[in-house]
């Protein structure tokens, strides 16, 4: 039992105890038990099963290497075992989520950074068992109270208050650990800086950049797996060669790039076989798009796409698309985002969305729309403050001023015409029987 306490810390056998305790107060009625089941049942299919066994292959690989250069020894089995089970595996769930290749730059800044320190530190320096047997479940109720709080005031504005007190509650939890931790470094530095507790820390890492590479192969692989079957459904009444031209044509140009990949999976579906070649429609369509700034438009900041797009893609509605061309409208270009849904969003109730779109030509933007619908059981006046608000942050990102009665005529459900120099600005408004559309443009001259 000693020996088990030695490697393992109080707070790793907290959250064991915690989980038994959990599972066994779930699993005691038919339905759960039945739904774990079928939860075991599914990560055993043959298909999964070979999948994360290649992985468990990589890792093997991998820890071999390093033990054979002396970077690893049997001590740091359980650190490896832990990363494997937890981020290994959120890594390897989240596979057919990836979008672009930026994904991957983005998992190494947030692995890769001062936080890490902070969070080994964090986890070195532990209470006694029966304190973290205390905490735990503390810090996990308010954490799951706020976020639960932070959604419903969506409906309840009063439930923000509960949102509030959570997180100060956290937050003083917080501070009080970041003074434990503090104290104990500085009275107990000579435990944390050692050679074992370095190569401990830098486990982690890694073994999350050397394993970057079989993750990768495996999102080709999966997102290709996904294309083929598509490809082939889509094209299906077409002659059997359009099909399999159009992947080997992929399969050539868009090679190991996920970005090109996606954009082929994007633009397949224009293709017209009795127009198009399938070598040069693929070739084209999964370039990069080349942004040049113009002076084509008199609103200056849309004659540099990349910029507009970047900024309103840090609006917090979702990221906008590469700017390509329509294969549907000649010389029509455009951008555009996936519905961002927002309010009550019980299943048979119609929820709010919002989403931007640009359009114009290859070297400028003619027109963005901002396009905001109200399911008809929504909360209208939240859905229009946070309209009204986009609107704002809108402007802000374009560096151009908002008029004093834009505001006015959405709350009055208007239309709304502003001229200026250099651009116009509209609100038009459209109710249906179960939606009402605002839409908000911005139209350069």
């Amino acid at each position: 039992m000693s020996n088990f306490f030695n490697v393992f810390s109080t707070r790793e056998i907290a959250l064991f105890i915690w989980f038994l305790l959990f599972l066994f107060f779930v699993s005691r009625t038919k339905e759960v038990r039945h739904s774990i089941g079928g939860v075991i049942k599914a990560f055993f299919q043959k298909k999964l099963i070979l999948t994360f066994g290649s992985l468990l292959v990589y890792m093997s690989f991998i820890i071999y290497v390093l033990n054979f250069l002396g970077l690893w020894d049997i001590s740091l089995l359980k650190d490896t075992c832990i990363w494997i089970l937890f981020s290994g595996m959120v890594l390897f769930l989240n596979i057919s989520k990836v979008e672009k290749a930026s994904y991957f730059s983005k998992l190494v800044k947030d692995n890769i950074k001062v936080i890490a320190i902070w969070e080994f530190i964090f986890n070195f320096y532990t209470f006694s068992l029966i304190g973290e047997l205390i905490i735990i479940p503390i810090v996990s109720m308010f954490t799951i109270l706020q976020v639960f709080a932070e959604h419903s005031s969506l409906k309840k504005a009063e439930h923000k208050k509960v949102a509030i007190l959570s997180k100060n509650i956290l937050g003083v939890i917080g501070l009080a650990t970041i003074c434990y931790v503090t104290y104990k470094t500085i009275v107990e530095y000579e435990l944390l800086f050692t050679y074992a507790n370095l190569k401990s820390f830098l486990l982690p890492i890694v073994l999350f950049v050397l394993t970057l590479p079989y993750f990768y192969v495996l999102t080709l692989y999966v997102n290709y797996d996904s294309f083929i079957t598509i490809v082939k459904h889509f094209h299906r009444n077409e002659s059997p060669s359009v099909s399999k031209d159009l992947i080997k044509a992929t399969l050539r140009y868009a090679n190991f790039s996920l970005n090109s990949l996606k954009r082929v999976w994007k633009y397949h579906v224009h293709f017209d076989a009795s127009k198009d070649n399938p070598f040069d429609y693929i070739k084209k369509v999964s370039r990069k798009p080349k942004y040049t700034i113009g002076d084509t438009a008199k609103l200056t900041i849309f004659n540099n796409i990349r910029k507009v797009i970047n900024k309103l893609s840090n609006n917090g509605i979702g990221k906008l698309d590469e700017w390509h061309k329509s294969y549907d409208e000649e010389n029509c270009y455009y951008s555009m985002m996936n519905y961002y849904t927002f309010g009550n969003d019980e299943i048979l109730i119609i929820p709010n969305s919002l989403a931007y779109y640009l359009t114009g030509e290859e070297t400028y933007i003619k027109q963005l729309d901002l396009v905001l619908d109200i399911g008809y059981q929504q909360n209208r006046q939240q859905a229009l403050e946070r309209f009204i608000e986009l609107i704002k942050l809108t402007f802000d990102s374009l560096s151009i001023l908002m008029p004093e009665n834009l505001t006015k005529s959405i709350i009055t459900s208007k239309r709304y015409c502003q001229k200026y120099n250099t651009h116009n600005v509209l609100i038009n408004y459209e109710k249906f029987e179960r939606i009402e559309k605002y839409t908000f443009s911005i139209v350069t001259e």
